[in-house]
């Protein structure tokens, strides 16, 4: 701060636009963030189709913990997308009176009442620093919601990943399972197919022996 004095309506409006102009950045940088959870809802959307599948679309039952982790993704990942949403719904910035305001219409004001020159600079200097603070204010209320939307948006995807996970691993030891169960059914099939052929052979050569026997 240095020499900076609070007596200095020069510095108090210095500090307030800096303030105000740190918000807006920061508000913008707040939206920006939904990148992040982007990427996260496209890394559910990649088995989030075949697990559908195979939890609804199947006749086969599957284990109870399976369709509850389902269900469980689903609500984490439900309330995380309604808070990514209110992130990116539109709210309107506080937006400053247009500086013309201050040095035409409230100047002609105070000087229409004979007040002197250096008065009403200091009471125009009074005027803008409220304007200033009461757009701090608002913008702050702004900025402190959408920081809320977008850390609940994330912390909930990320709670979402450890059901997600599990459905993962049971879809694919379900799809394990039934490779499984298609090799061994071609095994049979095949080993069945072999025994027929075989024991047709082993009846034709009977036959044959029997005939060569009766001549």
């Amino acid at each position: 701060m240095g020499n900076k004095s609070f007596y200095d309506l020069d510095y108090i409006i210095e500090l307030n636009e800096q303030r105000l102009e740190q918000y807006a950045n920061i508000y913008q940088k707040t939206v920006d963030r939904f990148t992040t959870l982007l990427v996260i809802y496209s890394a559910f959307c990649i088995f989030l189709v075949p697990i559908i599948q195979t939890l609804f679309l199947t006749k086969e039952e599957y284990h109870w913990s399976y369709y509850c982790s389902f269900y469980t993704f689903c609500i984490l990942f439900i309330i995380s997308v309604i808070n990514s949403v209110m992130l990116l719904s539109p709210g309107a910035l506080y937006i400053l009176i247009a500086p013309r305001a201050y040095y035409t219409g409230v100047k002609q004001f105070f000087e229409a009442k004979g007040i002197a020159s250096t008065q009403i600079d200091a009471m125009i200097k009074t005027y803008y620093i409220t304007e200033l603070e009461r757009g701090i204010t608002a913008n702050g209320r702004s900025l402190s919601h959408k920081t809320s939307f977008y850390n609940w948006a994330f912390r909930f995807a990320i709670m979402a990943c450890i059901p997600y996970l599990y459905c993962i691993w049971l879809q694919i030891n379900s799809e394990k399972k039934a490779i499984l169960k298609k090799e061994t059914i071609n095994n049979l099939s095949s080993f069945t197919k072999t025994n027929h052929i075989c024991g047709g052979e082993n009846q034709s050569t009977k036959k044959l022996m029997m005939t060569s026997s009766n001549i």
